[in-house]
């Protein structure tokens, strides 16, 4: 065999190890941004968890200052903190999931009367726009009493 044999059979193979190596970057590049639009998407749902405990925790600390709470200011709050929420405040204790069953008493709404002791249930339900099928929901109990 002669050296100019051995040179023609393996002409081109660097060039095809380049395109491998080209196409196994381009693989890895849109695994990361799928990755990239992953984390993303999970910040947007944990500022809204977020947003949402910051504004239930406002309400029930003001309940626990005041024996007047308007209800109907803290909604407009909580619709502005996280765009589409809806609250609903329970002044007994009741989980949030099986409001249908009528579990929890009639929601409460407008300015209420915080009673000296109160157990209390506030519950936010929000839609993710990314994921319009699967609502989320935070919901938090207290039991209301001032010296």
């Amino acid at each position: 065999m002669t050296p100019f044999t051995s040179a023609r059979l393996q002409s081109g193979s660097f060039i095809l190890e380049a395109l491998i190596s080209l196409l196994l970057f381009a693989v890895a590049l849109m695994g990361l941004m799928a990755l990239s639009a992953q984390g993303l998407s999970q910040v947007g749902q944990s500022k809204a968890r977020n947003d949402a405990s910051y504004i239930v925790g406002e309400l029930l600390a003001e309940m626990w200052v005041s024996s007047s709470v308007n209800l109907t200011a803290w909604v407009s709050r909580l619709q502005t903190a996280v765009p589409g929420a809806t609250g609903t405040v329970y002044l007994s204790t009741c989980d949030c999931a099986d409001t249908g069953a009528n579990v929890c008493a009639t929601a409460a709404s407008g300015t209420v009367t915080v009673a000296n002791p109160q157990p209390v249930t506030v519950c936010v339900t929000w839609t993710d726009r990314k994921d319009p099928s699967n609502p989320r929901r935070y919901q938090a109990s207290s039991m209301i009493t001032r010296n």
